[in-house]
């Protein structure tokens, strides 16, 4: 395990135990603790488990890498579900920074790139994307092949690549060193280049309401938990100057609740997801007041939309 000595946001050593929660979408008991960083309130796990040994937590249980096939019959149901959210996340950085045929877009953490693939397609831009594994596109039979896809550390982006666009989908709440690799995002970046980051929201109403099942916790694949406040001071500190902080993502909220719910239950994550659907589909419909209120409220996700610093 890896100790931290300080904060990963502030560097303050000032910090205290804030909850202990078992390891999630994986079949051992395992504990781990997240501290809370009394400057800045960032959230953190401490100690975390050494990089080269967390695919030990990404197995059969980790459902975002079974991805659709997990559900069985209704597999095209829920590839469905992706390709709308890939549609709403094309569209939100449209809104934030126009895309046009020179526009370059860089999605760090591309897993399967299938949004990058969306913004080619509807914008005719190019897309850029980086993972330290290629699993996400090897099998993918060309389906991919209009994307320059890279496999490494956010080090590995070539220097003259200067994107547009750099976006960040549940990727920062996984890294373990973010100001090191922002820093390296703005170096690459061009003075008129947009950083878009989507992350779990530890000031949520879902945090409150599951504690130690909250999935956003997602442990021990997750390292930091951020709020407005500190998001905002990471990026001061890697020189970004966030825009625009929204309480609210392209993920439905509701997946959140429901991946908390499964975590309260206690289900076995590796199993066929068929006698899931129906539930899932049924609370999703029950939710839908909730979501739409989801600009007011903060329900689990939240979006930093920011600028290189001058």
């Amino acid at each position: 395990m890896q100790q931290l000595t300080a904060c990963p946001v502030c560097q303050s050593k000032q910090f205290s135990s804030f909850i202990q929660t078992k390891a999630q979408m994986h079949p051992s008991e395992d504990q781990f603790n997240f501290d809370q960083c009394e400057k800045c309130q960032l959230v953190f796990l401490n100690p975390r488990v050494l990089p080269q040994d967390l695919m030990d937590y990404y197995t059969d249980y980790y459902l975002p890498y079974r991805g659709p096939k997990a559900w069985g019959k209704y597999e095209k149901l829920v590839a469905g579900s992706q390709q709308k959210t890939d549609a709403k996340r094309a569209e939100l950085v449209h809104q934030f920074h126009p895309l046009t045929t020179e526009t370059k877009v860089l999605d760090v953490g591309c897993g399967n790139p299938t949004f990058l693939q969306k913004c080619v397609e509807k914008y005719t831009c190019q897309g850029i994307g980086i993972d330290f594994t290629d699993a996400g596109w090897k099998n993918s039979n060309g389906q991919f092949d209009n994307l320059g896809l890279l496999v490494g550390e956010v080090t590995a982006i070539p220097e003259n690549t200067a994107p547009d666009v750099i976006t960040m989908w549940h990727y920062l709440e996984h890294d373990y060193e973010p100001i090191k690799n922002l820093k390296t995002l703005r170096k690459r970046a061009k003075k008129e280049t947009t950083l878009i980051i989507e992350i779990p929201n530890f000031a949520s109403e879902s945090r409150k309401k599951y504690g130690q099942h909250w999935a956003g916790w997602h442990t021990p694949r997750h390292t930091s938990l951020f709020s407005p406040e500190n998001i905002r001071l990471l990026l001061k500190n890697s020189g970004w100057e966030a825009q625009e902080v929204l309480t609210y993502g392209t993920l439905d909220p509701y997946v959140l609740y429901w991946m908390s719910q499964m975590e309260q239950k206690g289900i076995e994550w590796n199993k066929n997801m068929e006698e899931e659907f129906f539930g899932f589909v049924v609370g999703m419909i029950g939710f839908m007041p909730t979501s739409w209120a989801e600009k007011r409220r903060s329900l689990g996700i939240m979006t930093a939309i920011a600028k290189p610093s001058l």
